[in-house]
């Protein structure tokens, strides 16, 4: 098995042209949506990397919806309580998303997100192969468009 058949790539809505741009030297068959089964299905089958394309609705949603999550996030990075509590009151990601970029802290809030979501995905693998997270999860946090990477997180499949 090659080192391109042991990698998933995973992207979220609209954001499939950004993942293959991203890494073109991969087959087709790398690419998919983010789905928590196609994760299950590839460790199943000897998986070693993944890698989601994203942006921060994705990523929240994969962790299981942005309630508090992006809250957490904008505290944990010193942005302080006014930050945070515009947060919570956001009605969606982009607009945190926003607020983290006017407020400066989008690079450390983004870095934040993306590292979040690799321990979700390395520990959805180690749930489907019973044992330590056999995959290496990198994540890229994409701007509104869906164009830029913005942010990153993750590590080297071994």
């Amino acid at each position: 098995m090659t080192a391109a058949e042991k990698t998933l790539v995973m992207y979220g809505d609209g954001a499939r042209e950004a993942a293959r741009r991203m890494l073109p030297d991969l087959p087709e068959a790398c690419f998919g949506p983010v789905s928590a089964d196609r994760l299950r299905e590839a460790v199943k089958a000897g998986l070693a990397q993944v890698v989601m394309v994203a942006r921060i609705d994705d990523q929240a949603a994969f962790l299981g919806g942005a309630a508090g999550l992006l809250e957490s996030i904008t505290l944990d990075m010193d942005c302080g309580p006014a930050l945070a509590g515009r947060v919570a009151q956001a009605p969606a990601g982009q607009d945190v998303y926003e607020l983290w970029d006017a407020a400066g802290k989008l690079g450390p809030c983004g870095r934040e997100l993306c590292r979040r979501t690799a321990g979700g995905l390395e520990r959805l693998a180690a749930e489907a192969s019973g044992a330590a997270s056999p995959v290496a999860a990198q994540v890229v946090l994409l701007d509104a468009a869906g164009d830029r990477m913005v942010g990153m997180y993750g590590r080297m499949a071994r």
